[in-house]
């Protein structure tokens, strides 16, 4: 009776994970419908055929096995379900297989257990069945296997190209820095940025540092008059605030001045980035490590710099649009946030 239930209700399942299959996979909402109808029926003939195994071979169907009958059960019944997917997904020429299975189990389950049984032709039909699954199953698996084989070999070569390019990259960058003789400390400024490697950026610092002229080098970025308009990447303060953030300068006064002038650029290129939702340069501001640097090095001078915080904070704290770039929106909105957070801590520390 339980046998006959059990099949039953793989035979349902099989019918419709075979019905599902043959028709494409849909997209939108209706894909994720049709993801999820797969994994409800392919869990179902899973778990069916499974308990119609255990309970055939519990109740003596296999009983003409002699050796390693449970084994043998257990291998046919993963060997079965294996080709069935596969089968149902690529080949449906398969569908005899099936048949043969499916009617040679039936006629187990039912047949009068006497002496002799089951009939030759069961047995060859079940042989046969699970043979065949078997031979599937095992150039399935191995294909699959060669497959993540590959792969691995693949993504270990991937690897070590990888970290070899990057050893150059360094071993290039290291060189650059020795080798460095322009007439102004430009061209070092991007190695100097803090979570930049240890080594490119300590030894870009003291090469920056051995030019006679480093701070006048420095405050000549942060006084240029286009900063208001020029492109993000064209504008090398940002990394001068980097610098500022782990560097004592030794004649402060001198850069009074153009960080009073970073303020209004500052708060020049916040308010024509935050009104147009097409730009997202607002990161090239940096402030967090502008407000870090201030509380270092000036804050002696902190009276003199206020005012423009608080028109930088007045730019901040505008509604903006949401940016049409959906990938980077989050990005924005945290950079946004993080940006009102330092300026509000800093106006704080000095009330």
């Amino acid at each position: 009776m339980i046998g006959n239930i059990l099949f039953i209700l793989t035979l349902i399942f099989f019918g419709f994970l075979a019905n599902l299959l043959q028709k494409p996979m849909p997209g939108g909402d209706y894909g994720v419908g049709y993801s999820y109808a797969y994994i409800v029926l392919g869990a179902g003939f899973i778990i069916s055929t499974g308990l119609l195994a255990w309970n055939m071979n519990l109740n003596h169907c296999f009983e003409w096995v002699l050796r390693y009958r449970n084994w043998l059960v257990f291998v046919g019944w993963i060997a079965f379900v294996t080709t069935t997917f596969w089968g149902l997904e690529y080949h449906k020429a398969f569908i005899l297989l099936h048949l043969l299975v499916f009617g040679s189990c039936f006629y187990l389950i039912n047949a009068q257990q006497v002496a002799g049984f089951p009939s030759t032709w069961a047995k060859i039909s079940i042989q046969v069945g699970f043979s065949v699954s078997l031979l599937i199953a095992l150039v399935i698996f191995g294909l699959f296997a060669k497959s993540w084989v590959q792969r691995r070999v693949g993504g270990f070569q991937g690897l070590i190209a990888w970290q070899t390019e990057r050893k150059a990259d360094h071993q290039k960058a290291l060189d650059y820095i020795q080798n460095y003789n322009d007439s102004t400390i430009v061209g070092l400024l991007k190695y100097v940025e803090q979570g930049n490697d240890k080594q490119l950026r300590n030894n870009a610092i003291a090469k920056i540092k051995s030019f006679d002229h480093w701070e006048n080098d420095l405050i000549g970025v942060l006084t240029q008059k286009d900063l208001a308009t020029i492109w993000a990447y064209h504008d090398n303060s940002y990394y001068v605030y980097a610098f500022l953030e782990g560097n004592r300068v030794e004649h402060r006064e001198k850069f009074i001045a153009p960080i009073k002038y970073s303020l209004k650029v500052f708060a020049i290129r916040a308010k024509k980035d935050l009104d147009d939702p097409y730009n997202r340069e607002l990161w090239s501001l940096n402030l967090e490590s502008f407000c870090r640097a201030l509380d270092l090095q000036f804050k002696d001078y902190a009276q003199e710099f206020k005012p423009g915080m608080l028109k930088l904070q007045q730019v901040l704290a505008v509604e903006y649009p949401e940016r049409m770039s959906e990938d980077h929106r989050k990005r924005y909105d945290k950079t946004v946030k993080a940006y009102r957070l330092a300026v509000k801590n800093w106006l704080d520390g000095y009330q």
